[in-house]
């Protein structure tokens, strides 16, 4: 989110930056450093000398990037330095806290009969009395949510990761304006990169080889979806899987459980295929090389997921878990380029069949190019697969996952409403009604706001020591989630998932 900090509007909003880690002086934390309205080293402060900033710099909204991961400082936002703390990015999942009143995200990464906070406030309107059942699935996000329209993922592809000859950030707009034959040379140059790419990479397998990749941490391979890939390389005979020695320890293992599983023909174990990470801006451009993504359910891809769509190759993606956010996100990032419903299964069987579906239905044809003597040839592609292709690399200049500026805009209403929220008081009032249903003893009161102020004397159960029991976290208020809404077109993620049940 390196540009994030550079697009927010200055009309409404200052930038502070605390780094809770030293620099390690690349170009990504130069340009935030840069671009933020002031930015702190703080990886060497006393937790206390970086809340005594905090509240000298009168913070009103405080992010959380970290989270439970390497060089957070949690405790910070224990003391509770800023009135709004929100989540977001750095942990995939729920912080469990009070300390975090808000959490970025999107209905299909975190459907909204997961979020307690939801369900208190379903169970406020229908006015039940009784605790629900809390080891359920469904009760796992102690915070409200934010919910983003596309996808809560944000990236930053279109500014940072484009080839010298692609269209420079600053002219995308002529992209939307190219005719119909600049499209298709366009598409073509791609194509005979791609080629000459894969040619480099893997000479060993011939042309009409089918690669499939994932280039996630090894460790997100389960036993299950391995089993669901040497199923796909079986019904794929010309076929390969390109994984990454990430870490090296596991090319060992992988193989040698390829080879148990499929005793029969070790030549399954042979199409599994490591190699070595590559520097950023490689791993990026040589994605285009794979035909097909196929993602891991338990533990989907993250950025690697946005990588790989940027470089114009589809992903096979099965949200698994339901109560999950780290089994979602590749769904949640596939929604924001229009083309879900080509790209997410249901199933471990619909996985497979997708995939081989995907492989065995293209086809190539071989052109002739016109200004360069025989033998040369263009090598284009058809198929669904090509199809899928051909649309996320033309439309990546326009495709809302990639548009950062659309997403921080976004962002910023979600921040905005938070504020509001908190500065009207209205996340800690409550009717009459819903104040009798967390103590009888405040029925006849008409004023919530009186209603909490005289129960100042009950002892040690006050109104308000039962608005934070049965809520799990103080000020859910009787309002629930910000839905944001684009400018465009609304809340397309939510209606997807109702739509498809993911």
């Amino acid at each position: 989110m390196q540009s994030v900090f550079g697009f927010h509007n200055r009309n409404r909003f200052r930038v502070y930056c605390y780094a809770t880690t030293a620099s390690d002086h690349s170009p990504y934390r130069q340009k935030i450093e840069r671009e933020a309205d002031v930015f702190l080293d703080v990886s060497s402060w006393a937790t206390k000398d970086i809340i005594e900033r905090v509240l000298q710099d009168q913070i009103h909204i405080l992010i959380n990037l970290n989270g439970y991961t390497k060089g957070a400082r949690n405790e910070v936002f224990a003391a509770r330095p800023a009135p709004v703390q929100i989540s977001y990015m750095g942990f995939a999942g729920t912080l469990g806290a009070q300390w975090t009143d808000w959490f970025v995200t999107d209905p299909i990464v975190c459907p909204q009969d997961t979020v307690q906070p939801e369900l208190w406030y379903k169970r406020r309107q229908e006015q039940h009395q009784k605790m629900a059942a809390g080891n359920s699935d469904q009760w796992v996000y102690t915070e409200r949510m934010i919910y983003m329209p596309h996808s809560y993922f944000v990236d930053d592809h279109r500014q940072g990761f484009r080839e010298k000859d692609d269209i420079s950030p600053g002219h995308l707009h002529l992209s939307d304006h190219m005719t119909e034959a600049q499209l298709e040379t366009r598409w073509l140059y791609e194509q005979d990169r791609r080629w000459a790419m894969r040619h480099e990479l893997f000479p060993q397998f011939p042309d009409d080889w089918f690669i499939f990749a994932n280039f996630n941490q090894l460790y997100k391979i389960d036993p299950i979806i391995f089993r669901i890939w040497i199923k796909i390389l079986v019904r794929v005979p010309k076929s390969i899987i390109w994984l990454l020695n990430f870490p090296a320890a596991g090319k060992e293992h992988l193989t040698r459980t390829a080879l148990q599983w499929h005793a029969g023909d070790p030549t399954v174990a042979q199409r599994i295929v490591f190699t070595d990470v590559a520097p950023k801006e490689v791993h990026i451009h040589r994605g285009r090389v794979a035909d097909v993504f196929l993602d891991t359910p338990e533990c989907n891809g993250h950025t690697t997921a946005v990588d790989i769509l940027w470089s114009g190759t589809p992903i096979v993606t099965w949200p698994r878990n339901y109560h999950k956010l780290c089994s979602r996100v590749a769904a949640s990032v596939c929604l924001a380029t229009g083309l879900a419903e080509s790209m997410i299964v249901q199933t471990g069987q619909e996985y497979e069949d997708l995939a081989v579906q995907l492989a065995t239905t293209v086809r190539y044809d071989y052109i002739p190019r016109m200004a360069e003597p025989p033998p040369s040839y263009h090598r284009v592609g058809h198929g669904t697969v090509m199809n899928l292709r051909k649309h996320l690399f033309l439309h990546r200049d326009t495709n809302r996952l990639f548009d950062t500026p659309r997403w921080t805009r976004n962002l910023e209403k979600g921040y905005a409403e938070a504020w509001r929220r908190w500065e009207s008081g209205e996340e800690f009032l409550y009717t009459p009604t819903e104040l009798t249903a967390l103590d009888p003893r405040v029925a006849g009161d008409t004023d919530p706001s009186s209603s909490l102020n005289s129960s100042a004397a009950m002892g040690n159960s006050t109104v308000t020591d039962q608005i934070q029991r049965a809520n799990g976290t103080f000020g859910l208020g009787s309002r629930g989630s910000i839905y944001v809404q684009d400018d465009d077109d609304g809340a397309m993620s939510a209606q997807f998932c109702r739509t498809q049940n993911i």
